[in-house]
């Protein structure tokens, strides 16, 4: 064999290598699967570029492999068919990692192929129980106590860019981010994480709101149809949320501003999983002006799944054609473009 051979064969199998290293392969076996589809998104980056990739992993008697291709690290977020969040799993170029687990408990998923995302997954299974608590402060002080105990640790800074709730605590998660050291953060990392977000919103702010078929406080299914009123204030809440009176009290008195123009429709939506609950706080919120209603498997709701809710309380400010004019958790916001919307119905001020 001739030294250009060589030379050629070196070459060849450099190339391979470095293809190699940009790719990523996941296998996984999930309890009760069954067969089914999950879904995947992530930030593949290219260079000092990047797209999202969302995609579908068929799932065969519990059992599903994936390549999927980053030259950077990233977070790859998994789904149910439904859309509903499972959970996140942090991702190298070159790993090959590997899921064990019940698909009723992602949140407990056996995660290994990585350093970091094994000390993540053992995280996020050791606090499962208040992640999914929907409470916002137990979540924030379970990532807190844990930064406070591992400044220097890439896990720290994951747990903040993808569970910490940060309504109503910007100040206590800007504290706490400054508490991470360089071998904590990662800029790629935070541009993977932040581009995911960016994107979801985007997407979920360009859906048309349709006609929503929820179960209402009159132990039926009812239609909610924006197209009937010039506009539409959606709001979602959970019971043990310290807001809701609040919230409660500023809808009543938006509804009582524009009670006579019957351009303003008003729905509150429940999201709690236990509807005796629902029904005990609606009683106290002694609302007789709107309708309300509850959302059979919360986030995960066929009427729902296309909103992409990221959390409650929060709100949706609708225009006839269905156009999201607003959407977050900032009633002021939400009441100032109901305004926007009925400035030709605004009643006159008094004198």
């Amino acid at each position: 064999m001739n030294i250009q051979k060589i030379f050629l064969i070196i070459l060849s199998f450099i190339a391979l290598c470095s293809c190699n290293k940009t790719e990523f392969n996941i296998e996984g076996e999930i309890k009760d699967a069954a067969t089914m589809n999950l879904r995947i998104f992530y930030y593949s980056s290219s260079g000092n570029k990047g797209s999202i990739t969302e995609t579908v992993i068929p799932v065969v008697d519990g059992k599903f492999s994936y390549v999927g291709k980053s030259e950077k690290p990233t977070v790859v977020w998994f789904f149910s068919p439904n859309r509903a969040l499972l959970t996140p799993i942090y991702v190298e170029p070159g790993d090959e990692i590997k899921i064990d687990g019940k698909y009723n408990e992602p949140l407990r998923w056996h995660v290994t192929g990585n350093k970091i995302e094994e000390e993540w997954s053992a995280w996020r299974s050791e606090n499962e129980k208040s992640l999914k608590s929907g409470n916002d402060k137990v979540i924030n002080q379970a990532i807190s106590k844990y930064v406070e105990a591992n400044r220097n640790n890439p896990v720290s800074a994951l747990s903040m860019l993808c569970f910490y709730v940060k309504k109503d605590a910007t100040k206590d998660y800007d504290k706490l981010w400054k508490l991470l050291s360089e071998d904590a953060l990662s800029a790629e990392l935070i541009n993977a994480v932040n581009a995911t977000k960016a994107h979801q919103s985007s997407q979920s702010h360009a859906v048309k709101l349709t006609p929503l078929s929820l179960y209402s406080y009159a132990d039926s299914m009812t239609t909610i149809a924006v197209s009937k009123s010039k506009a539409t204030l959606l709001y979602f809440w959970r019971q043990q949320e310290e807001r809701h009176d609040s919230c409660i009290s500023n809808i009543k008195r938006l509804h009582k501003l524009y009670s006579d123009s019957a351009k303003l429709q008003i729905a509150d939506i429940n999201m709690d999983t236990d509807t005796i609950k629902w029904r005990r706080q609606a009683r106290r919120d002694s609302v007789k002006n709107w309708q309300r209603y509850w959302a059979i498997g919360g986030e995960a709701n066929i009427s729902l799944m296309p909103l992409e809710l990221p959390r409650t309380p929060y709100f949706i400010v609708s225009d006839s054609t269905g156009t999201q004019c607003y959407r977050g958790d900032n009633y002021s916001k939400a009441e100032k473009k109901i305004k926007e919307l009925l400035r030709d119905y605004y009643p006159p001020a008094r004198h």
